[in-house]
């Protein structure tokens, strides 16, 4: 519901951010040109660990900034890779955090499928997120997620607590979308 009542701001030019002191800003002449979405980062799935996905939305923007993402966790691993419990950094749990997706996909999302990418069978990976909204709207949108597992505990329920969540994995994570941000920031348009 938040993602809509922003991307409706955003059509509308209506968009206002209030500050932790109440003051608000006029923020209706800006201009978005990508986002990055994370939900549910911090959840790291037991039957395959540390293996998060990065789905693209609609068109070359959104695989752009996907491939952004791909390279910033090419990064990571390979930053990390010699990280040891006790070393400096990272232990190796959170180093080997790794898209699931391969580069083919990016440039098949690049030649232009519809929806928040799209498996063999055309279901849509972003279908109900927030990166959906976006992607619906036309801004160029990369959700982070984690490895996707429905029937684990702690999804939507009363066990949804922070006793399920793996900070290493989320800061990992966190960490790769925000170089992903950086690298998109800092591109040459």
């Amino acid at each position: 519901m938040g993602a809509r009542a922003l991307g409706q701001a955003l059509v509308e030019k209506s968009l206002h951010l209030t500050a932790e002191d109440g003051s608000t800003w006029d923020a209706s002449v800006v201009r978005v040109v990508g986002a990055f979405v994370l939900d549910m980062i911090g959840h790291n799935n037991n039957h395959d660990r540390d293996v998060f996905q990065i789905a693209s939305g609609e068109g070359a923007g959104s695989a752009r900034l996907a491939l952004h993402a791909h390279l910033a966790n090419q990064r990571w691993n390979h930053q990390a890779a010699g990280s040891s419990p006790g070393a400096a950094g990272p232990g190796p749990r959170a180093a080997h955090a790794r898209r699931q997706a391969r580069a083919a996909a990016l440039r098949a999302l690049a030649r232009g499928r519809r929806g928040c990418g799209s498996n063999g069978s055309r279901a849509r990976r972003c279908y109900n997120t927030d990166g959906q909204i976006f992607s619906d709207l036309g801004i160029p949108v990369v959700l982070f997620m984690e490895n996707y597992d429905i029937n684990r505990t702690g999804y939507h329920d009363t066990d949804d607590t922070m006793k399920n969540i793996d900070l290493d994995y989320a800061s990992a994570v966190a960490a790769i979308a925000i170089e992903s941000l950086a690298a998109v920031a800092i591109e040459k348009q």
